[in-house]
């Protein structure tokens, strides 16, 4: 009976530095992935500070051009500058946050608008309408997973949207000639 019990004591204790072990490491893990979170930026973007009334605007007017995509016509520059300047925010956003977060929504919904105007599918559509759903839920002060897991989204969504715009630009060169 006695090595039962010493038996059962000795597994225990086993069982105890295993789960701190795993525990230990699943904080380290968390906090690599925090880290890369915010030192994962794109290159050549100047961040400027996010501003929420800008962004509100934004957001109603992308959201008109989702419900009437007819009149995309001719608003590629203003689509381009709506990404560059959620793009900026993004750059200066600390990671993770609503910024962040409100600043690739509005980015990406751009970047699904200028992909409309090119080839017109309803894919491109519901996709910005989706992020600028994300985009008005977080200005509105809907709670936000501001984990270091959310915030590696975010950051490679933002960087994403960087090299699906260059893509554009050829596509759009392209279609002039």
């Amino acid at each position: 009976m006695r090595i039962f019990g010493a038996l059962s004591l000795v597994v225990l204790f086993a069982a105890a530095a295993m789960m701190y072990l795993q525990q230990k490491d699943a904080t380290t893990s968390l906090q690599a992935v925090a880290e890369a979170a915010r030192d994962l930026r794109e290159r050549g973007v100047e961040g400027r500070a996010f501003d929420r009334d800008l962004a509100s605007e934004m957001v109603s007017s992308l959201r008109a051009l989702v419900g009437s995509p007819e009149n995309l016509d001719g608003r590629t520059e203003e689509l381009r500058t709506v990404a560059a300047e959620a793009a900026s925010w993004a750059e200066a956003a600390p990671a993770p946050s609503v910024e962040l977060r409100v600043a690739v929504a509005l980015r990406s919904a751009a970047g699904e608008l200028r992909s409309y105007s090119l080839r017109p599918t309803e894919r491109h559509l519901r996709a910005a309408e989706k992020h600028l759903d994300t985009a008005e839920a977080a200005l509105a002060g809907e709670p936000v997973h501001n984990n270091p897991t959310d915030a590696l989204r975010d950051q490679l969504e933002n960087l994403q949207r960087s090299h699906q715009e260059q893509a554009l630009e050829v596509d759009e060169a392209l279609e002039d000639f």
